[in-house]
């Protein structure tokens, strides 16, 4: 199988990081190009408010400026983990993290899907599952889960 566009969802987190850095060993390999995609649903509700409360337009447009060149600065850090030669493009979508990184990984014709199976959220997973884990059942191409060594083993 050939893996020459691969999507790594980035939420900041060491443990992004770490699938990065397995989708930069696997790109070399493939002689593949990443792609990063950082999805923030915090401005997706955020820009929502103005339209319950008008008068907050402006104050609600100030903060989405903030949190979009915050999260550019972010991506760029991650950026810097990989080869020039493997880098396909950065990308930032607002919305719902795992509808956008589907979305994302369809309309562009990702090959396969490297993303941490842990994240920023640890109590969102515990009420509403992963987002890892919706995108592993979702997904049209193969997604890769890059596990967390610290996680405890079962034994059976």
């Amino acid at each position: 199988m050939q893996f020459k566009k691969i999507l790594v969802p980035i939420d900041f987190s060491h443990f992004s990081k770490k699938a990065l850095l397995e989708a930069v060993k696997l790109a070399a390999c493939c002689r593949g190009k990443i792609y990063l995609l950082h999805v923030e649903e915090d401005i997706f509700q955020m820009t929502k408010i103005h339209k319950i409360h008008p008068p907050l337009e402006k104050v609600c447009a100030g903060l989405h400026k903030d949190f979009v060149m915050e999260n550019k600065k972010m991506l760029g850090k991650f950026k810097n983990y990989i080869p020039q030669r493997l880098f396909g493009g950065a990308f930032i979508k607002e919305g719902h993290p795992f509808v956008e990184i589907i979305k994302f990984a369809q309309g562009h014709c990702m090959d396969v899907i490297i993303l941490s199976s842990r994240g920023r959220s640890d109590i969102k997973h515990a009420l509403l599952g992963s987002v890892a884990e919706k995108v592993a059942r979702k997904a049209l191409c193969p997604v890769l889960l890059i596990k967390d060594r610290r996680c405890k083993s079962v034994s059976f």
